[in-house]
């Protein structure tokens, strides 16, 4: 690409760049620096390359011959132009940023490319495509600037950030970016933040009280509703910027959590079966207990390997857990009607099919409700609950009496294990109970 097809691209922003860096400028500054950027005070600039000397072996200083005034401020104008992709599982987002660098010609006594001594660190993997630069003319301060840019297509670790996966998939999600001095530059240069380009906003963050910049978030959302790309002047030497995205639920809703919803249902309604039909009742709760597995393995594939347990892998693994309750339920249904006691084999068929189901339903509302999701309303969540709670005991009070004859036996059988239990001591050991 040549210097000047690749000046032309820039050329529609050059407007933009020195009408919002002269809203930027409030005193003038020497000629050494353009003069949107305000000079640093003087005890943070010595505390600065005192900080920035201890990169170097401590017999090597940097040369200034020409009297050129250090720090030398390089101004960034950081972009995020485009959402390619999204992981959770492997922590990263894909997409395409810009770092637009402007600087004064004197830069090039100590670096032949100064705009390369700004990168960004936590670019993972990808392209990095390194434009042209543009002279320009800054008509206040009188003198000429550079403007150099680079563009980062690829992917974007969030590794060294919290990665909270509690709430998944009712959840949003803060991803960093962050744009450093190479060292040892940071003793010969100061990175500025400017806010330039269509629809920028310039102001003081009200937390931190640091410079703060935010541009609308463009392109398509893969997965998350995105909110404004912000950034924040951290320090000379870093620039942090973030981006917040309300996570779209239904997609997953429908592949995850729909299905398997199906599936435990399905093993719940196995107890509808009469319990002459014993293969057909295990094979429906195997079947289910089987597929609930295999949606839990690709949700897995989904989330990261370490950190908290997610929402919707707890809720797999209730429902697997769930299942095998099922299981031990038809086993008990086979005996209870091999030893006669048909009552209480029906009694157990109820059992399993309405009060675990409903003690199911609890379980996952009340484990949704005590992580407290920001996504998720409270009060709503915590009425459900309520309800469920309710259920749970109506439907126990109301199988307690319709099947009060079993219930009464069951009670009596249980009461009778200890005088049984020493009964059969007894008889296995007459001569001690004779003594």
């Amino acid at each position: 690409m040549t210097m000047a097809a690749s000046g032309s691209c820039l050329l529609p922003l050059i407007p933009l760049l020195f009408t919002a860096v002269s809203i930027v400028s409030a005193t003038s500054v020497p000629r050494t620096f353009p003069h949107f950027l305000k000079a640093a005070p003087f005890a943070r600039r010595l505390q600065d390359k005192e900080a920035a000397s201890d990169d170097l072996p401590s017999h090597i200083e940097i040369k200034d011959d020409n009297g050129v005034g250090l720090p030398i401020q390089l101004a960034v104008i950081p972009a995020w132009e485009i959402f390619l992709g999204f992981s959770d599982h492997q922590k990263l987002i894909k997409g395409r940023m810009t770092l637009n660098t402007v600087y004064p010609p004197s830069a090039h006594q100590f670096v032949s490319r100064p705009d390369l001594v700004v990168d960004l660190e936590n670019f993972a993997t990808g392209e990095k495509h390194l434009l042209g630069t543009v002279t320009l003319w800054d008509p206040i301060a009188g003198e000429e600037m550079i403007s150099a840019s680079k563009v980062y297509v690829g992917e974007f670790s969030q590794s060294l950030t919290s990665f909270e996966m509690s709430c998944y998939p009712f959840d949003y999600k803060e991803v960093f970016f962050r744009i450093g001095l190479q060292k040892p530059a940071d003793a010969v240069f100061t990175l500025t933040l400017v806010c330039a380009g269509e629809g920028s906003v310039s102001g003081i963050d009200p937390v931190s009280n640091l410079t703060m910049c935010t541009w609308p978030a463009p392109g398509s959302y893969v997965g998350f509703q995105w909110q404004n790309f912000t950034c924040r002047s951290i320090d000379t030497a870093l620039i942090e910027c973030t981006m917040k995205g309300i996570r779209q639920s239904q997609p997953l809703i429908t592949a995850y959590l729909w299905p398997s919803i199906v599936y435990s249902l399905m093993g719940f309604l196995a107890f509808g079966l009469d319990v002459r039909f014993a293969m057909p009742r295990i094979a429906t709760t195997m079947l289910a207990l089987v597929s609930l597995t295999n949606l839990r393995n690709q949700v897995l594939t989904l989330v990261p390997s370490s950190g908290d347990t997610s929402w919707m892998e707890e809720y797999f693994l209730i429902a697997v857990t769930f299942m095998f309750l099922n299981l031990v339920g038809h086993t008990t249904s086979f005996y209870l009607e091999s030893v006669g006691h048909l009552q209480m084999q029906k009694m157990v068929n109820k059992v399993n099919l309405w009060g675990m189901l409903s003690i199911f339903i609890l379980v996952v509302l009340a484990r949704l409700h005590v992580r407290d999701c920001a996504l998720v309303d409270q009060v709503q969540s915590g009425a459900w609950v309520g309800v469920s709670s309710v259920v749970v005991v109506f439907v126990f009070v109301f199988l307690a009496w319709y099947y009060r004859t079993a219930f009464k036996e069951l009670c009596q059988k249980i009461k009778d294990l200890p005088s049984k239990g020493r009964s059969d001591w007894h008889l296995d050991h007459p001569q001690e109970a004779t003594v």
